[in-house]
């Protein structure tokens, strides 16, 4: 019995441990925004989490955002007003400066509504190929 809680134990924790980015339109004082959630594994020192917007048809409209992710932390966010965004394929990647390890996920704009959860667990992360 013992051997399977452990076992329990273990998948579960390899459960939660995935990096993963989720996106989501959320609606806050009556301003539609889209909200990515990146959330990763808890570490004992501060860390630098990149997060970047890629437009699909205007570059003007990308955006690069570091931001520090303090010790003990599991996860950060970034947001973008809904209006005024590009239509079209949107990919949101965020990148742990630490390992560089990249987490992405895409989404059209206009298929986003309040209900829409757009997630991107780590089987699509990449680590860098080692040297």
């Amino acid at each position: 019995m013992l051997k399977y809680f452990l076992l329990l134990l273990v998948f579960t924790f390899t459960l939660f441990s995935a990096d993963a980015l989720r996106c989501k339109l959320v609606n806050e004082d009556d301003i539609l925004k889209i909200k990515c959630k990146y959330n990763t594994t808890s570490k004992e020192y501060d860390r630098n989490i990149s997060i970047a917007w890629n437009s699909p048809s205007a570059p003007q409209d990308d955006r690069f955002k570091t931001i520090l992710l303090p010790a003990y932390n599991i996860s950060t966010y970034d947001y973008r007003y809904f209006d005024g965004r590009a239509e079209g394929p949107w990919t949101v990647s965020a990148t742990d400066e630490e390992t560089g390890k990249v987490t992405s996920t895409q989404f059209i704009k206009e298929d986003l509504t309040e209900e829409t959860d757009i997630s991107s667990p780590n089987k699509n992360s990449m680590a860098p190929p080692k040297k």
